[in-house]
């Protein structure tokens, strides 16, 4: 057999072998509020940040999310660069029966970027308040309550009243980019709460997922992670892995049949 056809035998092997193991790219950690999980999938349709729906399949690639009486809707999905040096951070939040522009409306994040839980905010939880569709203010816990610090420059977000393929009525929607995870504080898997509250119909109170304390992180919701792309296939993602193992490996067969060659070489 030609030392080609057994390079090809290798590196389809390899790739077989991780296409086995694909289970394992998938994170399955435990919801901290049992229950509620939600998984975030590898990007399939690019997304503008504008704060509405740029064309009609902008965040059809995702896994959805209704709370507060089927009144919100929350979405998610990431990408990474193309050496994953830096990972990116989607999510999209739409309130269907809200359209008018209150000062005390509110939208809120808690991320436990670690899922480490607790009965408190700990260090590392940071929480995000957007008030009045304009105004952002930024927490981190201190082990007993929330201190207010600059707003991450990786929390990236627009918002606007329009249509979407979810509901013809104009809406609140609102569009969130975390242009590097590991540095805005989250990992691939963590915790997160999501809040929000229309000053406008005060009788709703706030509508929450889960809908628990914005202190108690052991009782927010697990975002899983997904290497693929919804709803079934090979990512991105795991296609650079792939590649990158098949190199290592076809390499390391050159590498190992140059130098049978030279140990037989006369000296």
């Amino acid at each position: 057999m030609s030392g080609l056809k057994k390079t090809v035998i290798v590196v389809l092997l390899v790739a077989s072998m991780c296409t086995l193991l694909l289970p394992t790219f998938t994170a399955h950690a435990h919801a901290a509020a049992s229950g509620y999980v939600h998984t975030t999938y590898f990007l399939a349709n690019p997304v503008t940040m504008d704060g509405k729906w740029t064309a009609n399949d902008e965040w059809a690639d995702t896994e959805i999310v209704n709370f507060g009486s089927q009144t919100c809707i929350l979405r998610s999905k990431w990408s990474a660069a193309s050496d994953f040096s830096t990972i990116y951070q989607y999510i999209l939040v739409e309130v269907l029966n809200d359209n008018t522009n209150d000062a005390n409306d509110l939208l809120q994040f808690c991320f436990d970027g670690d899922a480490s839980g607790g009965s408190t905010p700990q260090s590392g939880d940071i929480r995000i308040d957007i008030t009045g569709h304009k105004n952002v203010t930024a927490y981190n816990g201190n082990g007993a309550g929330w201190t207010q610090v600059a707003t991450p420059s990786q929390f990236t977000w627009a918002n606007s009243t329009n249509s979407s393929p979810t509901s013809s009525t104009s809406h609140w929607i609102y569009e969130i980019y975390i242009t590097d995870k590991p540095s805005f504080g989250i990992s691939a898997v963590y915790w997160m709460r999501i809040a929000v509250y229309d000053a406008s119909n005060a009788a709703a109170g706030t509508r929450a997922w889960p809908p628990t304390s914005r202190d108690v992180p052991s009782d927010w919701g697990d975002i899983e992670y997904d290497m693929n792309p919804i709803p079934e296939g090979i990512g991105l993602g795991v296609m650079v892995l792939l590649s990158s193992v098949a190199v290592v490996a076809g390499s390391f067969y050159f590498r190992k049949q140059r130098v049978g060659k030279l140990a037989k070489s006369p000296a």
